[in-house]
C-alpha cells in the first residue's frame, strides 16, 4: 500500500485534485474534512462541546454547527483556534489511524498489478506532524494568494481581510511546498488544465514505496505482540 499525504493552502483546490485522483484513477480516499464534519454533526460530543464553548455558532433550531460562524471566530483569534484543536484533535487522529489501519489491511490482499494507492487528504498535515510518519510521501496543491483571497471571496463571501485572516492561521504555502514531495500549481483557469496536472502526478504517485508505512505498522504491531505476550507471562506466572 502506498499512502500519499496530500494538502495545501485554503481555497487553492485540493478537494478537486482528490475527487480527481478517486473518479479518474480509483484511488482510495481518506478525507479528513469529511471526518471532521462527521464528527460535528448535529448532537455529537465534538459538537456539544463546541456548543457550550461557543454557542453562537450552533443553529438553535437544529443543533447543527454553523460552520461559517464557527470559521469567523477561530480565523482571528489564536486561542480559539488551539481550544478548538483541544476538543477535535484526538478524535480525529485516532478515526484516521482506524481507517489507515483498515486499509493496509485491504492492502495486503490487493493482487492487481497496479500497486494499491490510498490518498489522506488533510489540510493540517505538516502542522500536526502526526501522520509524515505513516506517508510514503506528500502531494501539495498551491495557487497565489490573490487567487486564494478571490476563491474564498466567490465560495465563502469572506471580505479581504477575512480571507488574509483565514490563509495566514495556516502554515504558509512556500513552507508547505518545500517539505512537498510533489506539488501541483492550480493557478491556471479551467478543469482540463488541472486534470492533465494530476495524471503527470500519477506517475510520480506509482513510483513512491511502500516500505515506510509496512515498518511502522509491523512495529507497532510488534510492541503489541512483544507487550501481549509479557502481560500473557506475568499473568500465567502469577497464576501458578
Amino acid at each position: 500500500m502506498i499512502l500519499i499525504g496530500l494538502t495545501g493552502g485554503i481555497a487553492c483546490g485540493k478537494s478537486t485534485v482528490s475527487s480527481i485522483l478517486k473518479r479518474d484513477y480509483h484511488m482510495e480516499i481518506i478525507d479528513a474534512d469529511a471526518i471532521v464534519r462527521e464528527l460535528q454533526s448535529p448532537g455529537a460530543p465534538c459538537t456539544r462541546k463546541i456548543a457550550q464553548r461557543w454557542p453562537e455558532s450552533i443553529d438553535p433550531l437544529t443543533g447543527a454547527l454553523r460552520r461559517e460562524a464557527l470559521g469567523r471566530i477561530i480565523f482571528k483569534d489564536v486561542n480559539a483556534r488551539r481550544e478548538l484543536a483541544k476538543i477535535m484533535n484526538p478524535r480525529i487522529f485516532r478515526t484516521i489511524l482506524e481507517r489507515i489501519a483498515y486499509h493496509w489491511w485491504k492492502g495486503l490482499w490487493h493482487n492487481s498489478s497496479d500497486p494499491y494507492v490510498v490518498i489522506l487528504d488533510a489540510p493540517t498535515l505538516f502542522e500536526t506532524g502526526l501522520f509524515t510518519f505513516f506517508i510514503s510521501n506528500s502531494l501539495v496543491v498551491g495557487c497565489s494568494e490573490q487567487l486564494q483571497i478571490t476563491r474564498l471571496h466567490a465560495r465563502n463571501r469572506f471580505s479581504e481581510e477575512e480571507a488574509l485572516n483565514c490563509i495566514r492561521c495556516q502554515m504558509s504555502l512556500e513552507r508547505k511546498r518545500r517539505l512537498a514531495g510533489y506539488v501541483i500549481e492550480n493557478d491556471e483557469s479551467g478543469l482540463e488544465v488541472l486534470e492533465r496536472k494530476v495524471a503527470e502526478c500519477v506517475e510520480w504517485i506509482q513510483r513512491q514505496g511502500e516500505h515506510k508505512l509496512n515498518m511502522v505498522v509491523g512495529g507497532i504491531l510488534s510492541v503489541c505482540v512483544l507487550t501481549a505476550s509479557i502481560s500473557l507471562r506475568a499473568f500465567f506466572k502469577y497464576c501458578i
